[in-house]
Order: C-alpha cells, then sequence, then structure tokens
C-alpha cells in the first residue's frame, strides 16, 4: 500500500513548551493595560541603556536579598511569619496574590492572568528603617511584561505596575530600590 500522497490534518495538542506558548490579545492587552499605582510621596524615574548585551536570567531578581522565596501556583510559601500564595481567581480570569502574616490574611491582591504562567517572587527588604514587602511575576515570553509590587507589611499598596520589561535583578538603595531590565535599562523606585 502506497501512502506518500495520503495526508491527514491532525489536532495541535499544546504549545510545547510550558509558558512558550503565546497568550490571546485579550490576555497581552490586559497586562499592558494594567494601571500603575503610586502612593503619593513614591517617585519613579527610567532610565534607558544604549547597549545591545542582554541578560537573559529573569528567573531569580531577588537572589540580592537575605529573605526571598520563589512561589509556585497553588502551593503557599513561607518566608518568615509571612505565606504567599499565587492562584487562579474563581470569578474571573484574574491571578489573586495572597499574603497572610502570622495566619491572619493582610493582603488579597488581583493582577492579569498574563502573569499566572510564571511564579511569583517574594522578598522582605528595610528602606529607611521601614519594612516592605517587594512581589514581582513574570508574564509569557510573548507578553513580555512583570507584574511588580511594593507593599507595607500590613499588606497596603506604596507601588504597583505592570512594568514593559522583564526585570533580571532589583538591588536596595537608601531611599528606595533600582530594578535592572533584561534589556540594560533600570528604573529606580524612591520611598
Amino acid at each position: 500500500m502506497n501512502l506518500s500522497g495520503c495526508f491527514i490534518a491532525l489536532p495541535v495538542v499544546g504549545g510545547g513548551i510550558a509558558g512558550a506558548g503565546q497568550d490571546s490579545d485579550a490576555v497581552r492587552a490586559e497586562a499592558w493595560n494594567y494601571p500603575e499605582f503610586k502612593e503619593k510621596d513614591v517617585q519613579t524615574e527610567t532610565t534607558q541603556q544604549v547597549s545591545n548585551k542582554m541578560r537573559t536570567d529573569r528567573n531569580n531578581y531577588f537572589a540580592d536579598f537575605a529573605d526571598h522565596v520563589h512561589v509556585r501556583r497553588n502551593t503557599p510559601t513561607r518566608m518568615g511569619s509571612f505565606e504567599f500564595n499565587f492562584v487562579r481567581s474563581g470569578t474571573d480570569n484574574g491571578v489573586l496574590i495572597q499574603v497572610y502574616h502570622d495566619g491572619l490574611r493582610i493582603m488579597l491582591e488581583r493582577i492579569p492572568s498574563a502573569f499566572y504562567m510564571g511564579e511569583l517572587q517574594a522578598s522582605e527588604v528595610q528602606i529607611g528603617g521601614r519594612d516592605y514587602l517587594l512581589l514581582a511575576a513574570n508574564s509569557r515570553t510573548s507578553t513580555q511584561r512583570m507584574w511588580f509590587g511594593i507593599f507595607r507589611p500590613d499588606g497596603s499598596k506604596l507601588y504597583a505596575a505592570s512594568l514593559e520589561q522583564s526585570v533580571v535583578r532589583v538591588i536596595q538603595n537608601d531611599d528606595g530600590i533600582s530594578l535592572f531590565f533584561l534589556s540594560g535599562d533600570s528604573m529606580r523606585i524612591k520611598i
């Protein structure tokens, strides 16, 4: 039997490498349109780098901090007296970041669903004698965004945004933090 001219269309199942698929236009739009939140005393300054040397590690941006954790989806993770969880919203297609302190929920933050493909990372820092929680989640590579937030230990939001680039490193300064992006650009957030 000669099968050389016989082709059968098979459905494509899955997208290959986990997280490497394409987000829908609606998912990308939600991530791109997430409104930046800044408390009145927070200042941001972005510096664009003229360089073609790009870093590719976008999975351990809190490595310079003593206290930091990687939070996988649906897996509560502890860091000191804090517990973090990263779950799909039951009411819409978004993602919920849940933070507990000593067993009490202090924060429930909804972020766009594009950020559910990766993991949440969390760190605790002290700036100007005050404690803060830093939270971050990357989107799929196709959407090229990162959600980043700064919160007080009581869960109140100081800063949150869907950033235009993925962060590869976060550094603490005397008056805030600096974010270093995959492209070589940087952003400083003064608290």
